[in-house]
């Protein structure tokens, strides 16, 4: 039985990510943090569920959320804004954020890691060292939707997460070109694991994308560019454990933009090959600036994916939000 002196914990539970993986986990993860001393309420999202308005509902300082980067974004957004604290824990397909964050890819095995709810909370625990600020990129249409206007209203749930697809908050990266086309085809597949279904998504993209030529502007400057794809990056992670842009900190208060030349498919294909071998390549066609905001002014017809989801098409601007929320990792 729970003593009134226990610390009080909700843990958000995505029915859907991972092909069911969070759900499985789930009950193994909440015995482990009751026994570590935390009075847990656990709330298990469906389908017909939105699990940010639940998180903006939730009173709790200490919210745990067991799903995929999407989920995870989604909830951690909410209880950001109104100054608590997030446990990120794995369960999705890919799992770039936890990766990001040197939690993982098994949300038992970092339960397992976590310090006794008491010295989570003792007093001064919000200066604890493993408290860690985290940005998000923030989503808003440009031309026919009005500026001010979150991206976030305009499109129905998720299938793969039980979220709203179009997020305002984006973690990770936001791909257009082949490695959106790739997430896409991922999203379809009956793999359990991401790394296995980005890889061939990413065969099957190759086969039908072809390089294509964008509009945008960059800190204040346009640019014409022609390219395989064209990505802005918060983490740097994607894929299912590719860290495609290493130089990316989800702390610093700054994004990268990445863009790869319209070099022949072979090449392509070659690159492409090292980085699904590799989790991560170093080459010439890739190139990497660190920016602070970008608006995507023609994009050449390619919709936006974001945390796995797609988060819009058209005219976009993108920008960095600094430390929207604090996670315990």
């Amino acid at each position: 039985m729970d003593q009134p002196s226990q610390p009080k914990l909700k843990l958000f539970v995505s029915a859907l990510s991972g092909k069911g993986r969070a759900l499985r986990r789930a009950p193994k993860v909440a015995a482990l943090l009751r026994s570590q001393g935390w009075n847990v309420d656990v709330r298990v999202t469906h389908r017909s569920d939105d699990p940010a308005a639940l998180a903006a509902a939730c009173t709790n300082h200490w919210v745990a959320v067991l799903g995929g980067d999407g989920y995870i974004a989604r909830i951690a957004t909410q209880v950001g804004a109104r100054g608590g604290v997030v446990i990120p824990l794995p369960g999705g397909r890919g799992n770039d954020l936890c990766r990001c964050l040197g939690i993982g890819t098994d949300a038992v095995a970092h339960v397992r890691s976590l310090p006794p709810a008491s010295e989570i909370c003792a007093e001064g625990a919000g200066e604890h060292p493993r408290i860690r600020g985290v940005d998000a990129m923030q989503v808003r249409a440009l031309d026919g939707v009005n500026e001010g206007q979150d991206v976030a209203g305009q499109r129905p749930s998720s299938p793969a997460t039980g979220l709203e697809e179009n997020p305002a908050q984006v973690l990770g990266i936001i791909s257009f070109g082949l490695d959106a086309l790739a997430n896409q085809i991922a999203n379809d597949t009956s793999f359990a694991s991401g790394t296995f279904a980005y890889a061939w998504g990413a065969l099957r993209a190759l086969q039908q994308f072809q390089p294509k030529t964008m509009e945008i502007e960059v800190d204040g400057v346009r640019r014409r560019i022609r390219g395989w794809l064209v990505s802005v990056s918060n983490s740097g992670w994607f894929g299912g454990g590719i860290n495609i842009v290493p130089s990316s900190n989800p702390s610093d208060g700054r994004l990268e933009l990445l863009t790869v030349d319209p070099v022949p498919k072979h090449h392509a294909i070659r690159v492409l090959a090292r980085v699904l071998a590799m989790r991560k390549v170093d080459d010439p066609i890739l190139h990497v600036e660190e920016v602070t905001s970008v608006k995507i002014l023609d994009s050449a017809g390619l919709v936006a994916m974001g945390d796995g989801d797609q988060v819009g098409e058209g005219p976009l601007e993108i920008s960095v939000s600094p430390r929207v929320f604090r996670v315990f990792v």
